[in-house]
């Protein structure tokens, strides 16, 4: 892979690939979508800003930029995991039309990655459902990964961890939203090395990344029950053949993964916190 488009580059995980693959030497062009205020989009507006191999543009922008790369293989990540955690799904409704018709024209030499949230295999989510099913023909190559919850920098503060950590050092309400998993989680920076490796692997299909180890799961759990209580009803997951199961190669220990995040919040709290 020598470019990749970034749909939502400066939502959690859509930054956490960027920051990724500009690490690698690999060309990104970022299409930051219009979503509830961000106090720290500047922060990271300057943290990949310098980067000589980023470029951003607007969504409207987006059939220019095709112009000059029609017939360049590229990558085009669109993070709907993003949109689904943060309740910013409706947004598919505008991006929808330039994101497929970029696709379409430049079919033959497109990759296209959707990163679904793990919800979507127990029920129907209405504008995930709609793009899923508008796309499927867009490109003749199509990785679908499903992701569990997902911890680390960046994290925004509808997830419980993000919340956790707050609440260690200023008085604030922790509520689990309905729209995080609770089953397994996993850390940002590993998710996108194995959403890295998935795309180099050349191979199209669905894919559920998971921890893959019980001890990790733990860890996680009596880390939320340190800082709240909580009772959480287990969902059963249904997992048919074209589904393939991932586990992460390489996780990055709890307590180190966890006390980075914890360092990041806090210095970018450090008036707060």
């Amino acid at each position: 892979m020598d470019k990749a488009v970034i749909v939502g580059s400066y939502h959690f995980v859509g930054f956490e690939l960027c920051q990724s693959l500009l690490n690698k030497g690999i060309e990104v062009t970022g299409i930051p979508l219009a979503a509830k205020s961000d106090p720290f989009l500047e922060d990271k507006k300057l943290e990949i800003g310098r980067n000589a191999n980023f470029t951003e543009i607007s969504i409207s922008q987006l059939n220019i930029h095709m112009d000059e790369d029609i017939n360049k293989e590229q990558i085009v990540i669109f993070s709907l995991y993003d949109l689904y955690m943060e309740q910013e799904e409706s947004l598919l409704q505008v991006v929808f039309e330039p994101v497929t018709q970029y696709v379409k024209q430049n079919k033959d030499h497109t990759k296209m990655v959707i990163l679904i949230p793990i919800q979507k295999l127990c029920e129907n989510i209405r504008y995930i459902d709609e793009f899923l099913e508008q796309t499927r023909e867009c490109v003749n190559h199509t990785l679908y990964i499903y992701l569990p919850a997902v911890f680390g920098p960046w994290q925004p503060p509808v997830f419980l961890f993000h919340q956790a950590i707050i609440s260690s050092s200023q008085e604030g309400t922790i509520s689990l939203s309905e729209r995080e998993w609770t089953e397994d989680t996993l850390y940002v920076t590993d998710v996108a090395e194995a959403i890295f490796d998935l795309i180099e692997s050349g191979e199209p299909g669905h894919f559920l990344l998971e921890s893959g180890s019980k001890q990790y799961q733990e860890q996680c759990a009596a880390y939320v029950k340190e800082k709240i209580a909580l009772t959480v009803n287990p969902r059963s997951l249904p997992i048919d053949a074209q589904i393939r199961k991932v586990s992460l190669k390489n996780l990055t220990p709890f307590p180190e993964a966890i006390t980075k995040q914890e360092e990041h919040v806090k210095y970018y709290y450090k008036n707060q916190v």
